[in-house]
């Protein structure tokens, strides 16, 4: 009578064991699905970014080309050195000021992988028992 007993504790113990296995892989799972859904947000964001910049910097490059061989044509010969001293004081400066917006823009941006992080901390405060 005492065998069933054991018997029943230890599949009680192992049933314990099957369930708590059970949800630390559900919630592995779970929180894989996640980090992968931010690598690929992530990959896309990375990925548009570049493709716009390279055709943005591509056109003003272009553009700004034009403009300097139209105002070099149309200064007076003896005046087109100065002219172009001062379009490669413009062009330079221009050149500064995005690279330091591209700068704030890349630090403004949100840690990868946040949401991922903010899920896990919740989940070792609960497992802590902190709620």
């Amino acid at each position: 009578m005492d065998e069933p007993r054991h018997e029943e504790s230890a599949r009680g113990i192992f049933g314990s064991l099957r369930t708590l296995l059970d949800r630390v892989l559900t919630l592995l799972q779970t929180r894989t699905e996640l980090i992968t859904t931010e690598l690929e947000e992530e990959v896309t964001r990375l990925v548009g970014v570049l493709l716009w910049s390279f055709a943005a910097v591509l056109a003003a490059l272009i553009g700004t080309c034009f403009i300097g061989v139209v105002i070099l044509l149309a200064v007076p010969e003896s005046y087109r050195a100065l002219a172009a001293g001062i379009l490669a004081i413009l062009f330079l400066a221009f050149a500064a000021f995005g690279y330091v917006s591209i700068r704030r823009i890349a630090r403004a941006k949100p840690r990868v992988f946040d949401a991922s992080l903010t899920e896990l901390e919740k989940d070792r405060q609960q497992l802590r028992g902190d709620r």
